[in-house]
C-alpha cells in the first residue's frame, strides 16, 4: 500500500508540473508602404498565417524609413517605441516570440515557428473588446493566467491592429495596396504594463483599457492581439488573438481592490479620508463586502460597502474620515474580511497599502511655478491653510507652453495644502503637450509632476 500511495502522489505531481499552456507564436513584423523588398516578403507572409492561423499571429509595425508611410505617420510613437526595443535598423525585419529569432524573414519559416510551436507556454491568456456606443472608443480587456510558476519582470500589452487595409493606390513607392494586421495602438501604454511578479500557477490579472479611435480606415477591420514578455530578455512567454467567447471569471466569489485615488506621500494634517476602487473580478455579483483597516498597525476598523456590483464592475469606496498619529514612518493597510458574508476565493488581490511620511519643513515664503501645457486654460491652482481657507491662487492661463512664476510670503505657520487642477482630466502631460507644476520653499522642493488627471494635491 505504501508504495502505491508514494506512485500515486508522483504521478499527480508530475501531472501538475506538466500543466502548462498551448502556446501561440508571435510575430513582430517591421516593414514600410515605401520599402522596395517588404514588397517582395510580405505577401509570403501573410500566406504562412492564413495557413497556420493555430500556431502564429502577427503585428505588424510601419517605420518612418524608408519614405512615405501614412500608416507610420497615424501613430509614431508606438511603431519608433517598438522600433527602438528591438534595436531594427533595416527594414524588412522580423521578430519571433521577442527573442527566439530577429532578423530578415528570409531566414526563417515554418520549421523555425513549429520548434517554437512546441515550447509550452506558463500562460494562459483571453481578450474581449466592445466599441461604444458611438463607435469612437474601443474598449480591451485582457485575462492573464498563470498555468506554471514564471519568474523574472513581467509585461503584459493589449496592441489594436486593423486587421486589412486595402488602398486603390499605393500609398508608398513599393506598389503595396494591401497591408495586414496593422498596428494601431499600443495598450494600456506604449511600453505596456507590469504584471506583478513572480506569479505561480493560477494566479492571474485582468487588464482593462481603451482608445479614443483615431486614423482608423474600417472599424469592422479592428482586432486586438495581446501577448505576455519579459521586458528584459525580450521572450514572449504567450500571445493570444481576440477571443469569440465573452470572459468568464477565474473564480465565482473574488474582489480586487485597486488604486487609493485620493492620498498623498507626505501629510502634515493628522486625518484623511482614504478612497479606492474595488472590481469585481468574480463571476458572482458583489451586493456586500466587509472591510477591515488600521493605520500603524493600531486597532483595525470595519466598513461595510453594499451595492450590486457585476463580473468587472468597479465602484469607489471611501472609507470614514480617520485620525492618527503622525510618525517619522506610517502605513495604511485596507484588507478584504468578507464578500457577500463568505471568504473572498482569491485573497492575493484583497489588501491595499499606503505608505506616507511627515510633511517636509519649510519657511513661509513660497514660490510656485506652472508651465502651461497647449490647454493653459484648464490649469488652476490653490495654496489653501489647515481651516481650508484659499490663501494664493492662480490660473487659469492664457499662453500655451509658458512658465508662469508667483511667489509669496505666508503669514502664519501652520500646515498648508496645494491643490493642482486640470479641467480636461489629464493633467499638463501628456495628452496636450508637456507642462509641469513645482512648489519650493527656499532650496527646498515641496511637489512637482507633469502627470495627475484631474487633481493633484501636495501639504
Amino acid at each position: 500500500m505504501k508504495k502505491l500511495t508514494l506512485l500515486s502522489l508522483f504521478i499527480t505531481f508530475a501531472f501538475f508540473a506538466q500543466s502548462q499552456s498551448q502556446r501561440l507564436v508571435l510575430l513582430e513584423h517591421f516593414t514600410q508602404a515605401s520599402c522596395g523588398p517588404c514588397a517582395g516578403v510580405n505577401p509570403t507572409l501573410h500566406a504562412l498565417l492564413e495557413a497556420n492561423p493555430d500556431k502564429l499571429t502577427a503585428i505588424n509595425y510601419h517605420t518612418s524609413w524608408p519614405g512615405y508611410d501614412p500608416m507610420y505617420n497615424h501613430n509614431t510613437v508606438d511603431a519608433a517605441a517598438k522600433t527602438s526595443f528591438y534595436g531594427v535598423s533595416s527594414v524588412p525585419h522580423s521578430v519571433l516570440d521577442g527573442n527566439f529569432f530577429s532578423g530578415h524573414p528570409n531566414n526563417w519559416n515554418i520549421n523555425m515557428v513549429n520548434t517554437r510551436y512546441a515550447v509550452p507556454s506558463p500562460f494562459n491568456l483571453t481578450i474581449n473588446q466592445h466599441l461604444s456606443a458611438g463607435n469612437d472608443t474601443l474598449f480591451v480587456t485582457m485575462l492573464v493566467k498563470a498555468t506554471a510558476d514564471v519568474t523574472g519582470p513581467l509585461s503584459a500589452y493589449m496592441v489594436v491592429i486593423e486587421k486589412h487595409i486595402h488602398f486603390n493606390t499605393a500609398p508608398g513607392s513599393n506598389g503595396e495596396k494591401d497591408f495586414y494586421n496593422v498596428m494601431k495602438k499600443l495598450l494600456p501604454t506604449k511600453t505596456g504594463i507590469s504584471l506583478p511578479t513572480p506569479m505561480f500557477a493560477g494566479d492571474y490579472a485582468i487588464i482593462e483599457s481603451s482608445w479614443a479611435l483615431a486614423n482608423v480606415y474600417n472599424n469592422d477591420e479592428l482586432s486586438v492581439i495581446g501577448f505576455v514578455q519579459n521586458p528584459t530578455t525580450k521572450e514572449v512567454h504567450q500571445a493570444a488573438n481576440l477571443s469569440t467567447e465573452p470572459m468568464t471569471a477565474v473564480h465565482d466569489t473574488d474582489v480586487e481592490l485597486s488604486a487609493f485615488t485620493n492620498l498623498i506621500d507626505r501629510y502634515c494634517q493628522t486625518s484623511f479620508s482614504p478612497a479606492f476602487t474595488i472590481r469585481n473580478n468574480g463571476n458572482n455579483p458583489i451586493t456586500s463586502l466587509d472591510l477591515k483597516y488600521s493605520i500603524n498597525d493600531g486597532e483595525p476598523m470595519s466598513y461595510t460597502w453594499t451595492g450590486n456590483l457585476p463580473f468587472l464592475g468597479t465602484t469607489l469606496v471611501q472609507l470614514p474620515e480617520t485620525s492618527f498619529e503622525l510618525l517619522s514612518e506610517n502605513q495604511l493597510k485596507v484588507v478584504v474580511d468578507q464578500v457577500n458574508q463568505s471568504a473572498d476565493t482569491y485573497v492575493k488581490n484583497d489588501t491595499l497599502v499606503h505608505s506616507f511620511s511627515p510633511a517636509l519643513q519649510a519657511s513661509r515664503s513660497i514660490q510656485i511655478k506652472i508651465r502651461t501645457d497647449n490647454a493653459p486654460e484648464e490649469v488652476t491652482w490653490e495654496v489653501k491653510n489647515e481651516n481650508g481657507e484659499v490663501v494664493f491662487a492662480g490660473g487659469p492661463y492664457t499662453e500655451a507652453n509658458k512658465v508662469y512664476t508667483e511667489e509669496t510670503v505666508l503669514e502664519t505657520d501652520g500646515c498648508f495644502e496645494f491643490f493642482v487642477y486640470d479641467a480636461g482630466g489629464n493633467g499638463l502631460c501628456c495628452g496636450n503637450g508637456t507642462g509641469f507644476y513645482s512648489i519650493k520653499s527656499g532650496s527646498t522642493t515641496v511637489a512637482q509632476g507633469t502627470q495627475f488627471g484631474s487633481l493633484i494635491t501636495a501639504q
